[in-house]
């Protein structure tokens, strides 16, 4: 399965809003955090159907901030995914500054498929997840590659 054809991610305003919920809150206490959308596919569309916000832990170094979700909560998540039949699109996290994929974003994702989305929101995502400065990235055959602000419009379809 792959999600390289899909033109389209479509969200519902209230789970774009349940996500900065969640990514705030972390963010309040300087933390990162990761969320996740997932959903069918329906032709060249995926539908979003649901936020899903793993256990994880977020951890402060001197030199830069890390959230790590274990094992466990991976196959929470891959049991979860099966019994409600959903596909694992797009995972969305935060970083303190100005968003990008760091190496560790591009080593470490949740969403493995190709043609799945990664959303790095800055400031903790204080100014909400599609905010100016937001870095939406795509998952190809070479790895990661961030798409322009022009595609985010035809990307991410919000109703």
């Amino acid at each position: 399965m792959t999600l390289e054809t899909i033109r389209t991610f479509g969200v519902r305003q209230e789970t774009v809003e349940h996500t900065e919920t969640a990514l705030q809150e972390a963010g309040k206490n300087g933390h990162e955090r990761f969320a996740l959308w997932t959903g069918t596919i329906r032709g060249k569309l995926f539908s979003v159907d649901h936020l899903y916000v793993p256990h994880q832990h977020g951890y402060q170094f001197d030199d830069g901030l890390c959230v790590r979700v274990d094992a466990d909560a991976l196959h929470e998540l891959n049991v979860w995914l099966y019994r409600n039949r959903q596909i694992l699109a797009v995972q969305i996290h935060t970083h303190p500054q100005t968003a990008y994929h760091s190496e560790t974003d591009d080593t470490y994702p949740i969403v493995t498929t190709l043609g799945g989305l990664s959303l790095v929101a800055p400031r903790f995502c204080r100014e909400g997840l599609l905010c100016q400065g937001l870095a939406i990235y795509r998952l190809g055959a070479d790895g990661w590659t961030r798409q322009s602000s022009d595609t985010r419009n035809s990307l991410l379809a919000v109703s």
